[in-house]
């Protein structure tokens, strides 16, 4: 059984909101919203997944990471799995500074190379109707980085994708139709997708209803009424990523989050979002709001909130494994146990990840 397909009816025998749920409009189901499934449906564009001729077609210094056994490149170099429809967020990227950095990923299969590009990134999605640009809303990165993730993106219609990265669309995306997102740092292309930024929820959370009309009836149609065009500008805002600098393996339950997030007024759509930023180190949550500084402290306390538990979670539960081997009580043990046992009170979605999460960090 899948156990995601219980994950409505567990949500309300708990209580839980969901903000997956809560935007009232949606873009339709049947546009890609995930890149396995976009490169399926788009046989004759699956080239943008290859991140290898994205780089060569750039003119950028890049090549199979295989080639570096014999070949020694100008360092710093980045490397990163090849095939961007076979992976997600930032899993197995890194800056390589010296051979000695590079010999331990040999081992990786399909992975890249290219030359470092040191700039901050942005990212673009785009509508397209027979390869013309119809509509296109960008987000401007922090330039802080956690890792290679960023602290905050602002979104706004208003920001414009740099000339190189609009001639790059035209040339290569002759005669599609659909969405498209491009990443980029500067005005070198790092990575490509036929889906919206997150799945859509950025847009989605615009809750612009001419805008997702415009976008169903594009992907319905294969057509695209510019006379809406005035309509579909967005209100600018913010997205927040929380940090953590250590593994995580005690989530907030979600009622703590909906308290936190109403309390500083935060958009409707948030969510626990697991993104690896160094070997112990990951981004765990998303939020959204219009204030900039307001987004910073639901950022700060969400995270210290979350350090605080999972510290206090260590704690208790190595005071009480130490109680039970001097024979002297299971109760803290079993004190830990039931405080562990309210991150549970989540969607069954979030634990699904979470023990995905808690995999990686520790090689089960």
């Amino acid at each position: 059984m899948n156990l995601r397909s219980l994950d409505s009816a567990y949500c309300k025998a708990l209580g839980i909101f969901n903000p997956y749920d809560a935007l009232e409009y949606r873009i339709t189901n049947d546009l890609p919203r995930f890149d396995a499934q976009a490169y399926r449906l788009n046989k004759e564009y699956r080239f943008v997944y290859d991140k290898l001729f994205i780089a060569q077609s750039q003119g950028m210094r890049c090549g199979t990471l295989e080639s570096l056994r014999t070949d020694t490149p100008d360092f710093p170099i980045f490397i990163k799995p090849r095939y961007g429809h076979k992976t997600a967020s930032s899993k197995y990227c890194y800056k390589i500074a010296s051979r000695a950095e590079l010999e331990p990923h040999f081992s990786k299969p399909d992975m890249m190379w290219s030359e470092f590009v040191n700039a901050t990134e942005g990212m673009t999605d785009f509508v397209l109707v027979d390869g013309e640009i119809v509509y296109q809303l960008s987000y401007k990165y922090s330039e802080k980085q956690l890792g290679f993730a960023d602290v905050w993106k602002l979104i706004s219609s208003d920001l414009q994708p740099p000339s190189e990265i609009v001639d790059w669309v035209g040339k290569h995306m002759q005669g599609y139709t659909g969405p498209l997102n491009v990443q980029y740092r500067d005005v070198k292309i790092i990575e490509v997708g036929m889906r919206f930024a997150r799945s859509g929820m950025y847009i989605e959370s615009a809750q612009n209803h001419d805008l997702v009309d415009a976008i169903n009836r594009m992907w319905e149609t294969k057509s695209w009424d510019h006379r809406a065009d005035n309509k579909l500008r967005i209100t600018p805002f913010y997205s927040f990523k929380c940090w953590s600098p250590c593994p995580v393996f005690y989530l907030l339950p979600q009622h703590a989050v909906d308290w936190i997030m109403h309390k500083h007024k935060c958009m409707t759509f948030y969510e626990y979002y697991f993104e690896p930023t160094g070997k112990s180190s990951l981004v765990f949550f998303q939020f959204l709001h219009r204030d900039f500084e307001k987004g910073m402290q639901a950022k700060r306390e969400l995270e210290r909130w979350l350090i605080v538990m999972n510290a206090v979670m260590a704690i208790l539960l190595l005071f009480g494994v130490l109680m039970v081997v001097w024979k002297k009580t299971f109760t803290w043990l079993v004190v830990a146990l039931l405080l562990y046992l309210t991150t549970l009170i989540n969607s069954v979605d979030v634990i699904v990840h979470q023990i995905k999460n808690q995999r990686q960090f520790t090689g089960l």
